[in-house]
């Protein structure tokens, strides 16, 4: 059995109106899926929980579930980047959050495009899901952003490695 813990207000998004996204989730992980409070306990097979519990967490970091769902499909890989890492700065860190995110969420939107990946900027952490070496590249990208590089230097760098992006 895994057990996720992800923010309260994320908890309503696991069950889904009904109950339906808690059984899609049984359904398309084949587990079982219990909910303790702000706890959700996934038990099955093994590989399965592993998958059930990825997508338990990319939910609890922002996604909705359809998008949260991709990570049970063979190939579909998830990452978090931690904000914190970059500076322990509270005010420093919702900058951050707003390069990542860009006007009008515009930097977010370009990165998932030029990617061909999913992100999603909830807390302190930056998430990620898509095929392993678009993730490689959205987050060297992101990586620039929460260091300092300039848009322009990220969005040049995502430009010169589309050639490992798969479509």
């Amino acid at each position: 059995m895994k057990q996720v813990r992800i923010p309260e207000d994320r908890i309503g998004v696991i069950i889904g109106e009904g109950g339906e996204t808690k059984q899609d989730f049984e359904e398309l992980t084949d587990c079982e899926v219990k909910i303790e409070g702000n706890v959700v306990k996934v038990e099955g097979e093994a590989f399965d929980e592993l998958m059930a519990e990825k997508a338990v967490k990319a939910v609890g970091r922002g996604f909705n579930p359809d998008k949260a769902l991709q990570l049970v499909e063979k190939d579909v890989g998830f990452h978090i980047i931690n904000i914190k890492d970059f500076t322990q700065n509270s005010s420093r860190q919702e900058e951050l959050k707003g390069r990542v995110i860009g006007r009008d969420g515009e930097t977010r939107r370009h990165i998932e495009k030029e990617a061909n990946i999913d992100l999603s900027v909830y807390g302190t952490t930056v998430a990620l899901i898509g095929k392993g070496q678009n993730i490689q590249v959205a987050v060297e990208a992101l990586n620039m952003l929460l260091n300092g590089s300039t848009h322009s230097t990220a969005y040049d760098y995502l430009e010169r490695n589309q050639s490992k992006i798969v479509r």
